[in-house]
Formats: C-alpha cells, structure tokens, sequence
C-alpha cells in the first residue's frame, strides 16, 4: 500500500510541475524498501545518479558543526567574531548582542531571506565572500530574536569550519561525515558528478538546460551533490537517533537528536501542523500524526525533499531535476497517508517503551489499591507531597468508595507523556475508572501524584 501511495504521488507530480526526471526511495526502519522514478531513468539507475540536493546539504553543514562542538574545537554560543575576525564589521544593528554560531545554525542571526540570491551564488570565491561580508551587511533584527531562513546563515558556518579546522570545508565534510557513511557518490564538485542527471530551467520556450558552475562559498548551504542511494544512508543515520540501535557512527545519538528538535518556531499551517527549525532540519508537529523532521531543497535545475516520521519510522526522499521542483509537496503528502493509520498507535507505544521501571511498579501498585488498599505499600514508595497535596485519610475514602473489586487493565488505553507519567483504564465490578501516576525526579523515584477517576456514565 505505502509504495503504491508513494509510486501514484511522484507520477502525479512529475506530470502536473513537469518535471522531467524524479528519482525517489521510501524507507521503513532504517532500510530502503522501494525504489522509484519518473521519467527516462528506470529506478535503479535514478537512484544512483547524483541530483544537486541544494539546501538539503545544510543538515551535513549543522552537523559537522556539532562534531567540532562536540570534540572541543568551539562552542556553539562562541561568538562570530571570536572565529572569523575579519567579521567584526558586518553591520549588527545598534545595541545588539553578539552573533553567535548558535544563531547561524538555527536560523535566528537576523539576516533577511535571501530566496533567490543566495541560490545563484553557488561558486561565489572564497575571497570575494569574506570582503562581501567584512563591507557589512543589513539585518532585519538583532540575532536570537525570530525565525528567518538565511542562506548566508550557512555560507558562514562553512567559513567558521574552515578556519576551525584548517581545512576545506568540502574536505572536512568528506573525511567526517560523507566517507565514514559510505556516502561516495556524493560530492561538492561538479566534474565528479559521472552520470548526473542533467538539471532543467524553464523560460518561455520550454526548459533549458541549467549551466552548473564550481563550487563555491556558498557550498555549505546547497552545494552538495547526491544520489537516492547515498541518502537513505544520511536519512537512516539521521533517523535512526530516534531508535534503540547502538549509537554508532561519526555523530552522537545525542547531537543527532539536537539537531532535529525545535529550537525556534517558525509558524502554524493551514491544516494545523505547528512549524519550527532545530539545526539544518525542520521540525513539525501534526495535530493529529504526530512530528515529521524533514528538509527541502531548491536550486536553479533543481527541487529535493527529504523527510521521516519517527514514530512509525517511515521516511521518503526525492529528488527532481527541474528548478524548485516541489518534492516538499509531493513527499509531505505521501508521508501522511502512508503513516496515517498506525501514527497514534505507533506514538503511544514509542511513549510507553520509554516508562521508567518505577512508573510500571507504580501502575501495578494503583491497580492493587482499587483492589484492597493497603496503606504500607503506599507509604514505601510516597512521595513527601502526596499526603500533604490530600490527606491520607482523604484519599483512602475516596478510593475506598469505587468498590472496584478486582480490576482489568486496559492494555490499549495506556499513554505516557513522559517515562516519569502513565495514564490508562481499568475495567472493574464497578465501571470503567481512569488511574493517573507521576513519579518524582529524585535519585529513587518515587509517587508524587496518584489519580483514580470513575468514567462509568452510571455512577
């Protein structure tokens, strides 16, 4: 069914935006289940030949950053200047606070968006960037304010891994993240690209063949070349810090994760899905499917997605080989159907797989007490609070008064918000009653909030 929804949607979309060629790959749990293409390249040829993924390779910029972080080389609220000197002229507004690499990763420095400037400035010399910048530029705000996506954002964090490192940003890419993921079809440079699939441009008479130039300064915010092969590994990398697989690789399970949660809001859209960005990924929250981490890219010639749902772990990447093809369309629409049915369910099990030990002796404790309470079992794992919050004597009554008998759980009605929290239903002589437990943050947990409701419309 997912690859027939995923087969029917590219097919769909390569027709209505005319692009060309569309190479794509669904994934479940890590590992790619199904190949696809629209156009001349059947499928397993599409998906070794590289596309541009444009702003896509801002999420292997962000993470080498965290790699330097996280080896000691800086620090993410290092201020800008403190790396690039020659920087201490680029025009922050009047009384403002530092720029700091934390708010070029997060796209927060301020900068205006620069959609479609910053996509015609690929192979602009390193030389001319830095006099671009030490001449000043203009900012909509001081950094750390709001949200607003910047190209230049990540042009910079490549100029701060080089002078980190005293190396070539495309260099350290490689030899940190490209290399030790077998990643070898990707690259930043043009020449190597054997096979590509040609980028197309459209003007009035149709569509031309897009000119590609050298990489450039702004490399680290779209330059990177890739294939559908290569990204299912960069996506189950990514991905796969959700999972309980050991943490192997060139990056932390950890940075991973830092790097798709929300730091900074973004927006709400039409349909309700709450927008935010981590680092080089976006984040956002359906009301009813749950998070999908996602990234796009758009180039002269060009047009990618890339996206995964974590709780379900179904991810889809696509790649187009016309100028802003939509696959951000295209793949968040086939992502919803496909994990639709089994979003809800497959987040209350993620939430329930994490409960602490404790907060499942705790449940098995409130289910005793419906049935024959017993003030010493309590007491060994109460917290300070809870007679204090209602007295024993109180609570006993109340308790005592459901004349539960003995009781059910309702395995399907358990639901977590949290490894400390549990909320679920038992089936009893008297109706159906909802128990709520919280546990404390202390060395040994213990009960902080014990909550027994009667749901029986009867009652």
């Amino acid at each position: 069914m997912a690859v027939g929804i995923l087969d029917e949607r590219m097919a769909q979309a390569a027709s209505t935006h005319s692009v060309p060629v569309v190479s794509y790959g669904l994934m479940l749990g890590g590992e790619l289940v199904h190949r696809g293409s629209v156009g001349d390249f059947p499928p397993e040829r599409a998906a070794a030949s590289p596309f541009r993924i444009a702003s896509m390779t801002k999420s292997f910029t962000a993470a080498t950053v965290l790699l330097l972080r996280d080896d000691g080389l800086l620090a993410l609220d290092t201020p800008l200047v403190d790396v690039l000197p020659w920087a201490r002229s680029i025009g922050l507004p009047s009384t403002s606070p530092p720029l700091r690499i934390s708010h070029l990763l997060t796209m927060t420095a301020g900068f205006p968006t620069d959609d479609p400037w910053g996509d015609r400035q690929e192979s602009l010399p390193i030389d001319e960037f830095d006099a671009l910048v030490a001449a000043g530029l203009t900012f909509c705000r001081p950094p750390g304010l709001e949200f607003e996506y910047a190209n230049i954002a990540y042009a910079l964090l490549g100029r701060v891994i080089t002078t980190v490192t005293g190396q070539d940003y495309r260099d350290v890419v490689r030899e940190r993240l490209l290399d030790p993921l077998d990643m070898q079809s990707s690259t930043f440079d043009v020449a190597s690209t054997a096979g590509r699939v040609i980028g197309m441009h459209p003007v009035a008479a149709g569509l031309v063949e897009q000119e590609e130039g050298p990489s450039g300064a702004f490399s680290p915010m779209g330059g990177l070349w890739s294939t559908v092969d290569d990204l299912t590994k960069w996506i189950a990398f990514l991905e796969g810090a959700w999972s309980d697989a050991p943490d192997v690789g060139p990056l932390s399970r950890w940075s991973r994760r830092e790097m798709q949660r929300a730091h900074v809001t973004v927006g709400r859209d039409p349909d309700g899905s709450f927008g935010s960005y981590g680092m080089g990924m976006h984040v956002t929250e359906h009301p009813e499917l749950g998070r999908f981490i996602h990234h796009s890219g758009g180039y002269p010639g060009y047009g990618s997605h890339m996206r995964w749902h974590p709780d379900t772990r179904w991810a889809v990447v696509a790649l187009g080989n016309r100028t802003y093809a939509p696959m951000r369309l295209v793949c968040a629409e086939a992502l919803s159907e496909i994990v639709a049915d089994e979003a809800a369910e497959a987040a209350r099990l993620r939430a329930i797989d994490r409960l602490w030990p404790q907060t499942e002796r705790v449940m098995d404790l409130a289910e005793s007490l419906l049935e024959d309470w017993d003030d010493a079992a309590l007491d060994a794992i109460a917290a300070v609070n809870l007679d204090l919050d209602q007295p024993r004597a109180e609570r006993r009554q109340a308790w005592l008064a459901l004349s539960a008998g003995s009781v059910r759980r309702d395995v399907a009605s358990v639901t977590s918000r949290s490894p400390a929290h549990a909320r679920w239903m038992v089936d009893s002589q008297a109706g159906r009653i909802e128990l709520d437990v919280q546990m404390t943050a202390e060395r040994e947990p213990r009960l902080q909030s014990l909550v027994a409701r009667p749901l029986d419309a009867g009652r």
